[in-house]
């Protein structure tokens, strides 16, 4: 029998490269406080933070090589990248970096795809939302949750495994990496046809709710008529893909409806002409409030009708500034916060928003049942969770032995408990906390 390949994606939460980060570089935005700020800090850790110490890899610290070896990276980017000056009125903070380095930073780490769908995309306005998209689109990252259009925003970003060069993304835009070399070679030794499988990256937020008048960010609430709006979205593969007229029409005027007819349309969508569906389906959504150990039910209930009802495999979670437990769910993973991951915020004493992980599921080829008949798919197999501690503007890999690695562990394997998820007592050979999808 041939061997089944196996491929690795890897989550992390927020990724705020704005304010004195930005500041850190070479070409950076002009902000006279920032400036002031980042002074103090340079002038105490100059062999660090320096002029020429701090480079576009530095954000990564010790994570680069662990996030370098994944097939896909997938993060939430919680900045919006201009030299706009207008910022959105009355917000407590409005981040932005530098648009040229969006690309050296986000290219240092091989990062596939970066969410859009959060509360910082629009800081600097409609203007500023344009500068990040382009500058994403010039990088050749893919993304998702906002855009220069509707459709744009509430498209999912197509990315490929295996990552060979010939999908969207990092590895679509440069040399094919090493990983995805052997994998190639693998299935060549194999005599296997070397199978390519799309993955589908949808994104929204669920605040602020005053940028709902933004019809270019992807804005959802937990009212029957947005989950009929998601389902139908996340069936049909697309906005303005193969949806009835009378269906949008009904969406809107009589929710409740359209809720009791869902399976009906599930089966309509599902048998209509259109592409096979993607092999996996991720939903990245920034939710919830800030500094909340429990994600509130509804935040729950919505990710099980992701789950249940539109097919999603991972639910990517985002926004609470840190860990958060992870559910295990028929099969599927649930991470309803990943924490931030690299920023410039202070710390919390409480809820330690420095703390977060690199949150890599493994998925194995393995024989479904098609409308086709039996065929090649992809199977979740394994949650590793690997903590890791932002110091000094850099995103550090934990050791195990470290007191806040115990921290991590202990947080995320209790708060899992809660929602009947076990992660494993035992550490990974590369000191990971361990869930196993299969059992």
């Amino acid at each position: 029998m041939t061997p089944s390949r196996v491929f690795t994606l890897s989550f992390v939460g927020d990724v705020m490269l704005g304010r004195l980060v930005d500041q850190l570089l070479p070409q950076h935005v002009e902000n006279k406080e920032d400036a002031r700020i980042i002074s103090h800090f340079i002038e105490r850790y100059p062999s660090r933070l320096g002029k020429g110490n701090y480079t576009h890899s530095s954000p990564w610290g010790t994570t680069l090589d662990r996030l370098r070896e994944t097939d896909l990276l997938l993060i939430n980017l919680e900045t919006s990248a201009t030299t706009t000056n207008e910022p959105w009125p009355q917000k407590a903070f409005n981040y932005r970096m530098h648009p040229a380095n969006v690309a050296p930073i986000l290219h240092a780490a091989h990062v596939d795809y970066a969410g859009l769908a959060n509360n910082h995309t629009l800081d600097f306005g409609t203007e500023g939302l344009v500068d990040t998209v382009w500058s994403l689109k010039r990088a050749g990252v893919a993304f998702a949750g906002a855009g220069e259009t509707t459709d744009e925003a509430r498209r999912p970003a197509v990315l490929h495994l295996p990552p060979l060069g010939d999908g969207d993304g990092y590895h679509a835009h440069h040399h094919t990496d090493g990983q995805s070399q052997k994998k190639k070679k693998e299935a060549e030794d194999n005599n296997t046809a070397a199978s390519e499988y799309k993955v589908h990256v949808y994104s929204a937020s669920d605040h602020p709710r005053d940028w709902d008048a933004i019809p270019t960010f992807h804005l959802v609430d937990y009212t029957p008529s947005t989950r009929v709006r998601l389902r139908t979205l996340l069936l049909s593969g697309g906005p303005g893909k193969h949806v009835a007229d009378d269906d949008v029409g009904s969406t809107a005027s009589d929710p409740e409806h359209q809720e009791r007819q869902h399976s009906h349309r599930k089966h309509n969508l599902k048998q209509e002409t259109q592409p096979p569906p993607p092999a996996l389906k991720i939903f990245s959504v920034h939710w919830g409030p800030n500094y909340s150990w429990h994600p509130a039910e509804r935040i729950r209930s919505l990710a099980h009708f992701l789950i249940d009802e539109c097919d999603v495999d991972i639910v990517h979670g985002h926004s609470a500034h840190h860990v958060q437990g992870v559910e295990s769910y028929h099969g599927k993973i649930i991470i309803y916060g990943c924490g931030d991951f690299v920023d410039d915020y202070t710390v919390h004493e409480e809820f330690r928003n420095d703390l977060s992980a690199v949150w890599r599921v493994r998925v194995r080829e393995t024989e479904k049942e098609t409308e086709k008949g039996l065929g090649l798919g992809l199977k979740l197999e394994r949650l590793e969770i690997f903590p890791t501690r932002i110091e000094r503007f850099r995103a550090m890999l934990l050791d195990p032995n470290d007191d806040d690695h115990v921290w991590v562990r202990q947080k995320i394997a209790g708060l899992s408990k809660e929602f009947g998820t076990v992660v494993s007592e035992e550490l990974g050979e590369e000191g990971q906390l361990v869930l196993d999808l299969e059992g």
